[in-house]
């Protein structure tokens, strides 16, 4: 019995996130998540008070997912590369077609402005993580191959943030030759003005 009512609440949040990260959360409704999942609406509240509490509980989800592959960036000790190795994590995610938080967590910002004030709080929280974890990224990179940086880490790291998620979503619309490989490749390029390490 707690087998299945386990079952149907991973449905839920798992149809609910294709659904915020496809369509956006204003543009679904719980009619549209109840006829995805096949359940009621009792169902449906039995789990979550509400579209807002689900998207909360999603978001939770997906800023863990990223929380957990920093951590595991971190685990190898290789803090000379770490910088690409982190765009490969990611790129490798994205283009799976199983990973769609990285999807959600740009919809859910654009959106940032119609939703409530928890879920607009917890981006927030992110983003400035996001702000973070590059700025260390940045600096151990440069550092480690001895590259002094004309610039202050903080704003490049805002740029390594804004040129990847402007990447992913002009790529939704007018899709380029190029991969999501070669143009984090070139953007640390242009960073560091050397030459990507050979594989």
């Amino acid at each position: 019995m707690s087998m299945g009512k386990t079952d149907t609440k991973q449905r839920i949040l798992d149809t609910a996130t294709n659904l915020f990260s496809g369509h956006g959360f204003s543009a679904t409704s719980i009619d549209d998540i109840l006829k995805g999942v096949g359940i009621t609406k009792g169902a449906f509240y039995h789990y979550f008070k509400g579209k807002d509490h689900l998207c909360e509980v999603i978001l939770e989800r997906a800023v863990a997912e990223y929380h957990q592959l920093a951590e595991t960036l971190q685990a190898t000790d290789n803090d000379s590369d770490s910088l690409r190795q982190w765009y490969q994590m990611l790129i490798e995610k994205q283009t799976s077609g199983q990973w769609l938080y990285y999807r959600l967590v740009m919809r859910l910002s654009i959106e940032s402005t119609e939703l409530n004030a928890a879920i607009q709080n917890k981006l927030r929280t992110f983003w400035q993580w996001c702000q973070t974890f590059y700025e260390t990224l940045i600096r151990n990179t440069a550092d480690r191959n001895e590259i002094d940086l004309s610039a202050d880490a903080a704003p490049l790291a805002r740029l390594f943030i804004a040129a990847h998620l402007g990447a992913v979503w002009l790529d939704r619309c007018a899709p380029a030759a190029e991969d999501m490989t070669s143009v984090c490749e070139t953007l640390l390029k242009t960073l560091f003005q050397t030459s990507p390490h050979e594989s």
